[in-house]
């Protein structure tokens, strides 16, 4: 028994990359699902390792700025930032204008986007550009899971063919401990 007031917010979880996830909607299961696919949608652009491992990588973390379940435009920013202050970037191969510009551009519109893309120092402008496509088409393929998905948000044709996987994805019980075991696992061998 617990006596006295005790902050169960100060509990550290016991595994450390848990830390880094928020729990509820845009928690661990959902940077999951939309890491597969991101995945998915890869084998279907062709995309070569170097962009798919970008891809994977931006997939897991972009959510993690998020406050609470709130829609914020700027989370991409808090969470590059969380990635920076806890030396995820300078440690591995994700340390790079892509991964910045995949996070911080995911919720700009598409006519906003050249104006944006001009903040980054990026030399394959077109295949940043395709990046991005891929992720927001994977971020919106997990839309399922709040009932508001629309297959007009997604920007790539290969997209639409994941729309059942995706759905059927969503209601799959996703054990945790596997999970992290996965993410931990490509992690190391990602670096």
């Amino acid at each position: 028994m617990i006596s006295g007031s005790f902050n169960f917010d100060q509990i550290k979880p016991v595994n450390s990359l848990m830390a880094i996830f928020s729990i509820g909607p845009y928690g661990i299961e959902h940077a999951y699902r939309v890491f597969k696919l991101v995945d998915k949608i890869c084998d279907f652009e062709g995309l070569g390792l170097e962009n798919r491992q970008v891809l994977k990588f931006v997939a897991l973390f972009i959510d993690i700025g998020r406050e609470g379940n709130q829609m914020d435009a700027h989370y991409g920013f808090k969470s590059y930032q969380k990635l920076r202050e806890r030396n995820f970037l300078g440690k591995t191969r994700f340390n790079n204008e892509r991964c910045r510009f995949l996070m911080q551009c995911q919720t700009i519109s598409r006519d906003e986007l050249e104006n944006h893309l001009g903040k980054y120092q990026i030399d394959k402008r077109e295949e940043a550009i395709l990046l991005l496509k891929v992720l927001k088409d994977a971020l919106s393929l997990d839309a399922f899971r709040f009932g508001n998905f629309c297959a007009a948000d997604l920007e790539l044709s290969c997209s639409r063919k994941l729309v059942l996987f995706a759905s059927q994805f969503y209601r799959q019980n996703l054990n945790q401990d596997l999970i992290l075991k996965e993410i931990e696992d490509w992690l190391g061998d990602s670096q």
